[in-house]
């Protein structure tokens, strides 16, 4: 149990970002996609974030330099394990000791990424963590230092300040063993989704940078300005989302759009562009013993007649799900939600 706690903690950072609210119900009662008349209602409620004109923005491979300072940042934290490489090329290394212990890097889809590993934090009988305050101070300290930061500071923004609560072996007693800051990325007041665009640093007993997840290409200085003629329309985005959830799910499935909104979406690849991301209810009906099941479901729809690279969302992990609903509900509703409080 142990084991299997340490090698699923660092995939917090894998974590990232958007979505809550409206209303669209959608009742499948035909055989197949042909068939069905869809009655789109969700894009009357479109969520949007810009207020002037939308891009698409190439993105470079990490620098080779960046990658090498990285390294001797990592090797000071990690030395004993022996993970870190000398060159630039593809790798994901683990600890055999402590699977929780890696070393990442991936200058295509700008991946840069340690852990120190939880190999004794458990058994720590006192974990001194610093606030969340400091928790955010050490953090960015640590992405400047390090150059993990973006070139243009302004495109970073705090998106969640959490921690990570756990237990010995054994033991029944919880304590709080790390201090997790998740950053995004917003280009002209606009929030990215997506697997890219996100960093996400581990603080850990006084203070120290236990880990860091970082999956962040930079962006030409200008973009390359989308045209409303090449912008497809969120009743069309709408549709084209009904009918790719009939294809998946079938004729019987009931599907409700709680939520649709127009960003921009990050696949850690060569582009960043416009998509409509929509939050959804999906229930499944019974067959035969097997129950009938309720599930959240997060789909992307491009915003372009002819998007320069296609979009998986099929590549969202499960923990970047959570983070994508966490998160839109503070963004998209803080300026009409008062009062709200905050849940880590």
């Amino acid at each position: 149990m142990k084991k299997s706690y340490k090698t699923s903690l660092f995939t917090i950072g894998t974590i990232l970002f958007s979505i809550f609210a409206m209303s669209s119900f959608v009742n499948k009662k035909t055989a197949s996609t042909t068939d069905v008349t869809f009655t789109p209602t969700a894009y009357t409620n479109l969520i949007t974030y810009q207020k002037g004109d939308m891009y698409v923005y190439a993105t470079s491979a990490v620098n080779p330099e960046k990658v090498k300072k990285f390294q001797q940042v990592a090797a000071k934290s990690i030395a004993a394990r022996g993970l870190v490489p000398s060159s630039i090329k593809e790798v994901l290394t683990f600890s055999e000791k402590d699977p929780s212990a890696f070393y990442e890097q991936d200058l295509k889809s700008g991946t840069l990424s340690f852990s120190k590993g939880m190999d004794g934090y458990y058994e720590k009988s006192s974990v001194r963590l610093p606030d969340q305050e400091k928790a955010k101070d050490i953090s960015l300290s640590f992405l400047k230092e390090t150059g993990l930061a973006p070139a243009n500071l302004k495109e970073l923004k705090m998106m969640h300040s959490g921690g990570l609560r756990a237990s010995a072996a054994g033991s029944e007693t919880v304590k709080d063993v790390l201090r997790t800051i998740t950053y995004g990325r917003m280009l002209n007041g606009v929030p990215v989704y997506g697997a890219g665009s996100k960093i996400i640093v581990h603080v850990g007993n006084n203070g120290e940078i236990v880990g860091v997840k970082s999956r962040w290409k930079e962006i030409e200085s200008k973009g390359k300005t989308v045209s409303k003629a090449s912008l497809i329309s969120a009743k069309q985005a709408e549709a084209a989302m009904q009918r790719q959830l009939m294809k998946e799910y079938g004729k019987d499935a009931r599907f409700k759009i709680k939520d649709m909104y127009l960003a921009y979406y990050d696949g850690g690849k060569n582009f960043i562009q416009p998509a409509y991301f929509f939050q959804i209810d999906i229930s499944l009906p019974r067959v035969k013993e097997s129950p009938g099941i309720k599930f959240d479901y997060i789909g992307i729809v491009s915003a372009l007649s002819d998007p320069p690279e296609a979009i998986a969302p099929a590549e969202e992990s499960p923990e970047a799900q959570k983070m994508i609903k966490k998160t839109s509900l503070k963004q998209s509703r803080i300026s009409n939600i008062k009062n709200k409080k905050e849940v880590d």
